[in-house]
C-alpha cells in the first residue's frame, strides 16, 4: 500500500509540473510589437537670399598689338645704313633712327633749289623797287591814278609767284633731305625686316613690319545669347570711359599663372559669318601689374571674363541643383517641395534665378536617392 501511495505520488507531482509548466508558457503575455521611429535624414541647404549681382562673361582670344604698320620710305634711294634695332624681333623708341638712305642726290638737290630761291628774291625786291618808283615818277607827272601796267604790276606779280615756288621747291627738296632718316614713329619691336644695305628701295616698298608697345587688344568672340548682358553700344561707338566694361585676361606664360586687367572698348562692325558671333575689343596697358610678373605680349592666347550688367533681387545657386526648371527647397518646417523656377543665365557652375523663390526657402544641397514632395528632413543650413 506505502509502494502505491509512493508511485502515485510521485506521478501526481511530474503531472502537476508538466501543468504548471503549460500554463506558465500560454499564460506569458505576447512580446508587444517593436515600433522603429522615423528619423528623418540630416541634409545640407543654403538660404535662398536675393542679392545683386553683376554677370561675368567669358570669352577667349589672341592678343594683338594696338598700331602695327609697314614701314616704308616716302622717297625712292639706296639703303646707306640699317640699324641693329630693326631687325626681327628687337625692340626699338620713339625717334630712333632705323634706316638712312643715301643722301648726296637729296642734298645736291636742296643746294640748287636753294639758289634758285635766292635768285627768286632778288628778282621780286628788284620788281617791288621798280614799282615803288613808277608809282613815284607817274604822280610827279601826272597825278592822276595809275594803271596797273604802268606800275609794273603785272612783273611784281609774276616775280612774287616765282619766289613763292622757289620756295617751296627748297622746302620739298629740304624735307627730302630729312626724308632719308627713317625714324621710329613709336616705342615698339619690330615683326620682320625686309632690308640690306646697298638695297635700292621706292615709295611704298615695304620695309619692315613693326608695331607698338604700350598698348594691346583682344578680339572676344561673344554669344548671341549673352550679348544682352553686356552694356556697350552695337554700332561701333566707343564706350564712353566711364561706362568702359572691366575685363581681366589670364595666360600661363613662363611657367606662372598670369592676370591682367583692361576695358572693353568697342563691339566689332561684323557678326561672324561662320559662328554667329559677335565680337568687342578691349585694350590692356602693357606693364607689370600687381597680378602678374610679365608684362602681356603679343601672340598670347588668354581667357578673357567680361563685366557684364548689374542686377538686384537675383538667387545664385549650384547649377546642378536646376534641373528642367524646377529646384527641390525645404520650407521652415523641414517639408521638402518643388519649386518652378525662372534661370537668368547659367555662370560656369552657378545658376542665376530672378524669381521662383518663397520666402523661407531653402535650396536641398545634398544629394539623396529618393526624393518626394512632402518629406521632411532634418536641415542643416549653409550660408553662403
Amino acid at each position: 500500500m506505502k509502494k502505491l501511495v509512493r508511485k502515485y505520488t510521485a506521478s501526481s507531482i511530474i503531472v502537476i509540473s508538466f501543468a504548471i509548466t503549460v500554463i506558465m508558457i500560454f499564460a506569458k503575455p505576447a512580446p508587444k510589437p517593436v515600433q522603429n521611429k522615423f528619423v528623418p535624414p540630416v541634409v545640407e541647404t543654403m538660404n535662398a537670399i536675393p542679392q545683386s549681382y553683376k554677370v561675368q562673361i567669358n570669352s577667349q582670344g589672341t592678343v594683338v598689338p594696338r598700331t602695327e604698320i609697314t614701314l616704308t620710305s616716302e622717297i625712292p634711294g639706296k639703303i646707306d645704313f640699317v640699324s641693329r634695332k630693326i631687325q626681327s624681333g628687337s625692340s626699338f623708341d620713339k625717334g630712333d633712327t632705323l634706316l638712312v638712305l643715301d643722301q648726296r642726290d637729296f642734298e645736291l638737290a636742296l643746294i640748287a633749289a636753294q639758289s634758285s630761291m635766292y635768285q627768286a628774291q632778288v628778282v621780286y625786291e628788284r620788281e617791288l623797287a621798280e614799282s615803288e618808283v613808277a608809282k613815284k615818277e607817274w604822280g610827279n607827272i601826272n597825278g592822276g591814278k595809275a594803271s596797273n601796267l604802268a606800275l609794273r604790276k603785272p612783273q611784281l606779280d609774276q616775280a612774287k609767284a616765282a619766289l613763292a615756288a622757289a620756295e617751296a621747291n627748297y622746302q620739298r627738296a629740304l624735307l627730302n633731305v630729312e626724308r632719308t632718316y627713317i625714324l621710329a614713329p613709336f616705342k615698339g619691336r619690330v615683326r620682320n625686316e625686309y632690308v640690306d644695305v646697298g638695297m635700292v628701295v621706292s615709295p611704298g616698298i615695304p620695309l619692315a613690319q613693326i608695331y607698338a608697345v604700350d598698348m594691346v587688344e583682344v578680339t572676344l568672340p561673344i554669344a548671341e545669347s549673352d550679348i544682352k548682358f553686356l552694356s556697350i553700344p552695337l554700332d561701333g561707338r566707343m564706350v564712353p570711359f566711364s561706362n568702359q566694361p572691366r575685363m581681366t585676361l589670364a595666360s600661363s606664360f613662363a611657367g606662372f599663372s598670369q592676370r591682367w586687367t583692361g576695358k572693353v572698348l568697342r563691339s566689332a562692325a561684323e557678326i561672324d559669318s561662320r559662328t554667329r558671333m559677335l565680337s568687342v575689343i578691349g585694350q590692356v596697358p602693357v606693364k607689370t601689374s600687381k597680378q602678374s610678373t610679365v608684362p602681356i605680349k603679343v601672340g598670347m592666347f588668354v581667357n578673357a571674363t567680361i563685366e557684364g550688367r548689374s542686377f538686384n533681387d537675383i538667387f545664385v545657386i549650384p547649377r546642378e541643383k536646376v534641373r528642367d526648371g524646377e529646384v527641390w527647397v525645404l520650407n521652415n518646417e523641414g517639408i521638402l517641395s518643388k519649386r518652378e523656377v525662372s534661370v537668368l543665365r547659367y555662370e560656369k557652375d552657378k545658376a542665376l534665378i530672378s524669381n521662383g523663390f518663397e520666402a523661407g526657402d531653402k535650396v536641398l544641397l545634398t544629394r539623396l536617392d529618393v526624393l518626394v514632395e512632402g518629406m521632411k528632413l532634418e536641415k542643416k543650413d549653409k550660408s553662403k
